[in-house]
């Protein structure tokens, strides 16, 4: 978590404890989404980033009462039945350009399933996802890596900040 949004009480034990929670919701709801809209099983499992170099990576920014910027990373293994099943198609019946759209409607549901879960009293706008080499830095952000029936996919948010609406 980003030092300026952490709690002021009991210093690391509340915060990590927070981080754990909010890395937990990352995963569980990356699961349930890729589950009921791209009939997809994924589990989290211990990250193991090798894969990334290879990795199709998504980036979705966002503003409103938190702003920041979610990372999703794919590995190309798994995009075919991705968008196969959220299209209902054959996988071999699934073009690149239908894949590239996927995967961003992907990047789009994950962010805002993800973020309305961690937040739902807050107001959010969603920048539109951009198809991008991985660059999301490791440190503080909140990071999830699943496996897939073919594939890895990672998730993480990188919180920026919070601002008071009116």
């Amino acid at each position: 978590m980003p030092h300026e949004l952490e709690p002021v009480t009991d210093a690391g034990q509340e915060a990590a404890s927070q981080d754990a929670d909010f890395t937990a919701t990352l995963s569980r709801v990356a699961a349930e989404v890729l589950e009921t809209m791209f009939f997809t099983e994924a589990a989290a499992v211990e990250c193991e980033h090798g894969w990334f170099s290879d990795a199709v990576a998504v980036r979705v920014d966002f503003d409103g009462s938190h702003f920041g910027e979610m990372w999703l990373a794919l590995t190309p293994a798994g995009i075919p039945s991705i968008a196969s099943a959220f299209l209902g198609l054959e996988p071999e019946e699934t073009g690149e350009e239908q894949c590239g759209q996927v995967i961003l409607e992907l990047a789009n549901i994950l962010c805002g399933a993800v973020l309305s879960s961690l937040w739902p009293e807050s107001r959010l706008l969603l920048d539109a996802p951009k198809l991008t080499a991985w660059e999301c830095p490791d440190g503080d952000v909140w990071h999830c890596c699943l496996a897939l029936d073919e594939g890895m996919l990672a998730i993480s948010i990188r919180l920026s900040g919070v601002k008071e609406l009116a």
